[in-house]
């Protein structure tokens, strides 16, 4: 299985225009995806910290252009990656958006795991999964079967944080202070 390094990774974003602000997110999902992931291997949960890396960097590498679009990012972004060489890759950035009830079946996966860790940042700061889909509620909700869908998703994923959480010696609140240690050099 071939994974980008961080520094490719980056080189990616550059290549890709990806915007500072959208760098910045997504070395901070890279982080809380990395740190727990870490957690959960020391519980004997098998996750690979590197494709944690690589996809939390890239879960978002069309963002910007699908905002000009109005394409699905993730859909473009999987794509992309594919086409890049990384098909294991490019199944975590076309997942990153939903869960579904029976994701939550499974054992844990890279994939959930930086959809989770993607839910926990709200532009560049760590925030609760309420405070976050609020954010989604008032920039999207604009119907109430959309403010509905959305409630159910913060409720599938308050489930995946709590069976991420259970066993770990870390809880959801000390994910807060790691956007402070992102190392910021995105020019």
């Amino acid at each position: 299985m071939v994974i980008p390094t961080p520094d490719q990774c980056l080189s990616i974003m550059k290549k890709n225009s990806m915007p500072p602000h959208i760098q910045k997110h997504s070395l901070i999902v890279a982080n809380i995806a990395r740190i727990v992931g870490g957690e959960l291997n020391d519980r004997g949960i098998p996750l690979d910290l590197d494709l944690l890396v690589a996809g939390g960097m890239l879960h978002d590498i069309a963002k910007a252009h699908c905002l000009k679009t109005g394409q699905n990012h993730a859909t473009v972004g999987g794509e992309m990656v594919r086409e890049m060489g990384y098909p294991i890759l490019a199944e975590i950035v076309e997942n990153h958006i939903k869960i579904h009830p029976a994701d939550l079946e499974f054992p844990f996966s890279e994939s959930l795991l930086v959809n989770y860790a993607d839910k926990r940042v709200k532009h560049d700061q760590v925030v609760t999964l309420e405070e976050r889909f609020w954010d989604l509620a008032d920039r999207y909700g604009h119907t109430l079967e959309r403010k509905s869908r959305l409630q159910e998703n913060l409720d599938l994923y308050l489930r995946l944080e709590n069976r991420i959480f259970e066993d770990l010696n870390i809880q959801p609140p000390d994910l807060f202070p790691l956007a402070a240690d992102v190392n910021l050099n995105l020019r």
